[in-house]
């Protein structure tokens, strides 16, 4: 959806986003934890049939895969 700008489960193009990492009285806080800190994960949610996605930000993501690899298992 954030890259076609449609749902790929109903075509709609009704498309909102919730952005992550941001608490607001507006929006809900959507986090991945990596130690004390943390990376906001934005949601797009289709408003036709409520199927959603979520993305982690590029600046986020070497953070969750150096903190995730090292104590997963």
């Amino acid at each position: 959806m954030k890259n076609t700008g449609k749902c790929p489960k109903c075509g709609g193009a009704d498309l909102v986003l919730v952005p992550g990492g941001r608490a607001t009285m507006d929006s809900a806080l959507n986090l991945i934890h990596v130690g004390f800190r943390s990376v906001g994960v934005d949601r797009y949610v289709c408003c036709t049939c409520g199927f959603s996605e979520e993305w982690v930000a590029a600046d986020g993501l070497e953070k969750v895969k150096k903190y995730w690899a090292e104590n997963v298992l």
